[in-house]
């Protein structure tokens, strides 16, 4: 019977109680299982039928999948860009790509790896938030991300879909990375090509090969006074009004040559007033060469220009004065020398110095200094032709230059009109100022044709009135350049004199004129020239002043004064008083005091041993500094003299606020006092005030018994000269102090 119907009589329990008819009931059931029979045989007919057929399709199907994943694995192993089959857990099954560089890992160490896995945890997390998106929303997504792979830093557009294929129960997605790196490139640049063209402050034009507008920027517009749609589609006025012209003509044939022009043009308002232009324009070509486009570029200049003739005057003028400057100066020279030259008429350099300009300076301050030189320069440009031309080369020193005259002697009525300008002073604030100019004068081309001669020359003659006393003018001569160039070799010589040894000293005694006791010695310099023999300071202290080597000499003369002074003591001579000049520029120094301090002691030398000549000039140059120094001098016990008094610009009186304790006569009076009446009335008017002041009186250069005489009889204290003694070598001094009767202070 059949498993079926077996299971059905059991589940109606009518396998033990049969009906009363049994044939008709196994005739039934035999029906039944009959049926149950034939259906069993008919199913495995069909289940054979259905399998064989299933096996001959997917056969088929396996043959076919396989030349479409051929076919697809080549299509997409072509294509450049990125595809990624990943579960909802981030895991990579599938990775294609026809460029492995785009890939952050090798794709054999990608498959069955997890974003986390592989990406650093913010990219992961960002990723996996996409995939997790693009599930949920079941629909495409599109996002951009820069990633660091192994060809270097890429931006990629990302597109993510569901891709409705179950892997390991997962659901998946496809990711497509697109390397859009190039593409963003260009787009950055078009983006700030067209930013620049819109904002740029120059009007920009770009020009169909025709020369017509294809577009302009705002910039255009306003510079060309018009609307952007007038412009479109026209030919600009200023290549219109160009093209006629010799450098419309240089514009097409460069761009034609060379694919691009620059240079000025003349812009014009609608006013008509016209304004410079830069303007550059560039041939636009096409792959195969052909032209295209013209871009030109048009800036207004006019404040570049502005600025470059501000930069010209600042450079070749001064900043104080506004007068023409150095620069300026010897190019206006050099163009009046080449004028004369042609011309044959007389041209001349005025080279200016103020005299005692320092002393302004000094003693009343730079901004005062910075005053009186404006002034000076309008009250020369007051008395300068138009032609002329007038230039500060700097502190106090100008220069004038003037050509076309007729003779020579116009230059002197020149030079006393320069002179004349100083004649009334210069008020500055409560200050009244007494200044004047020295003046050096070349004449061109008689003198030279040379710029730096000329100047040279006219500077040389300004010495020369500066040493003829100042406040006059003087025309350069051959002799002036011979004086000049011994000057400079003096110079030179003079540099290397301290280092070669070449100074020393002698010493004149000095004595009482009633008693003729010794009382002391006055140090004198002198210089053992290589060349020149024995020269006393007549010949080279101004040099040594101009140069600067007057400290340092200076300084040499107090310490050789002073180890002398002890040398003398270690003997066990007599105590006398040791005097040496001391030089304006020295009594100025502020450190003068403690140099003298620091050496006495060092040598264990008593101040009262030292007294310092200085002239008139020296102390009322700079009254304070030099009356500190002498206080504090004077603190030390050194005594001051005033050196060759009554021949400067001063009297005792206004020197009696100083610590002096001597005056010394000046031997130019001495000279001649018994035939000379006013020298005589010079030395007794001298003698007296002096006396009144409570000063000792020493004469000078006294020769002949007949102006001791006359010393004696006024009341003069001391003396020195021919008649008593020449100056002496040191070792001298100790046969003098024997043959007098004592010494004294």
């Amino acid at each position: 019977m059949h498993r079926i119907l077996t299971r059905q009589l059991k589940k109606l329990k009518l396998s033990d109680a049969l009906p009363p008819d049994l044939d008709d009931w196994r005739r039934i059931l035999s029906q039944v299982d009959a049926s149950y029979e034939a259906y069993d045989r008919d199913s495995y007919i069909l289940e054979r039928s259905l399998t064989i057929s299933s096996d001959e399709m997917q056969a088929l199907y396996k043959r076919q999948k396989s030349s479409y994943e051929a076919r697809l694995h080549a299509i997409l192993n072509a294509l450049p860009d990125l595809l990624f089959l990943l579960d909802e857990d981030g895991r990579y099954i599938e990775v294609t790509s026809g460029n492995e560089q785009r890939l952050y890992e090798d794709k054999d160490q990608l498959l069955g790896k997890t974003l986390h896995d592989v990406l650093p945890e913010e990219d992961a997390d960002f990723f996996h938030d996409i995939i997790s998106q693009a599930l949920e929303t079941n629909e495409l997504l599109v996002v951009n991300y820069d990633m660091d792979v192994k060809s270097g830093k890429c931006t990629f557009e990302g597109r993510v879909m569901p891709a409705n294929y179950i892997v390991d129960g997962k659901r998946t997605v496809v990711f497509l990375a697109i390397d859009v790196t190039d593409r963003k490139q260009s787009e950055i640049r078009e983006r700030l090509i067209s930013t620049v063209f819109e904002n740029s402050k120059e009007g920009m034009v770009i020009l169909d090969k025709d020369m017509k507008v294809v577009s302009v920027n705002e910039a255009f517009c306003k510079m060309a006074e018009l609307e952007m749609e007038t412009a479109r589609g026209n030919i600009p006025e200023f290549i219109s009004s160009l093209m006629s012209t010799d450098t419309g003509s240089e514009i097409q044939h460069s761009l034609e040559k060379a694919d691009y022009w620059m240079g000025e043009i003349t812009g014009r308002k609608r006013d008509g007033a016209s304004y410079p232009l830069w303007l550059t324009v560039n041939a636009v070509k096409d792959y195969t060469g052909q032209l295209t486009n013209y871009v030109a570029m048009l800036t207004d200049v006019s404040d570049l220009k502005r600025s470059q003739e501000e930069l010209e005057y600042v450079a070749t003028h001064d900043s104080l004065t506004g007068l023409p400057n150095r620069v300026l100066f010897h190019d206006r020279l050099q163009q009046a020398v080449a004028r004369t030259l042609r011309t044959g008429r007389v041209g001349a350099l005025f080279f200016l110095d103020l005299d005692r300009f320092k002393n302004v300076n000094d003693n009343l301050g730079h901004h005062v200094g910075d005053d009186l030189l404006k002034q000076v320069s309008e009250r020369l440009l007051g008395v300068c032709r138009s032609s002329d031309t007038l230039a500060r080369l700097g502190g106090d020193e100008f220069t004038l230059v003037v050509e076309g005259l007729e003779e020579m002697s116009e230059l002197a009525l020149i030079a006393e009109k320069l002179l004349q300008a100083f004649l009334d002073g210069f008020s500055l604030g409560t200050y009244k100022l007494e200044i004047s100019v020295s003046i050096g004068i070349s004449v061109f081309p008689k003198d030279s044709s040379n710029v730096n001669e000329l100047i040279k020359h006219a500077d040389t003659a300004m010495y020369s009135a500066k040493e003829s006393g100042r406040n006059t003018y003087r025309f350069y001569t051959q002799e002036l350049t011979t004086n000049a160039f011994e000057y400079f070799a003096m110079e030179i010589a003079l540099q290397k004199a301290l280092e070669r040894n070449e100074f020393f000293l002698v010493y004149q005694p000095q004595y009482n004129i009633v008693s003729n006791e010794m009382t002391g010695v006055e140090a004198l310099l002198r210089w053992r020239h290589p060349d020149m023999g024995i020269l006393s300071p007549g010949v080279f202290i101004h040099i040594a002043e101009y140069s600067g080597k007057i400290e340092a000499i200076g300084e040499w003369v107090i310490r050789q004064v002073c180890e002398q002074c002890r040398q003398w003591d270690e003997k066990g001579l007599p105590v006398f008083t040791a005097s040496l000049n001391l030089s304006r520029k020295q009594l100025l120094l502020p450190g003068l005091s403690d140099y003298v301090g620091d050496l006495l002691d060092e040598l264990g030398l008593s101040g009262d041993r030292l007294e310092f000549e200085i002239t008139e000039s020296a102390i009322l140059d700079q009254k304070d500094i030099a009356y500190d120094n002498l206080k504090a001098l004077q603190k030390m016990g050194i005594r001051m003299a005033i050196d060759d008094f009554g021949t400067g610009y001063s009297s005792l009186v206004n020197l009696k606020q100083f610590p002096l304790s001597r005056l010394k006569i000046d031997k130019s009076f001495i000279r001649d006092v018994s035939r000379d009446a006013n020298d005589e009335a010079i030395i007794r008017a001298t003698i007296a005030l002096g006396k009144s002041f409570n000063l000792s009186i020493t004469a000078e250069g006294v020769e002949k018994e007949e102006q001791r005489d006359f010393l004696l009889k006024e009341g003069c204290n001391e003396v020195q000269g021919f008649l008593y003694s020449d100056p002496v070598m040191p070792d001298s001094i100790v046969d003098l102090l024997l043959n007098s009767k004592s010494v004294s202070n």
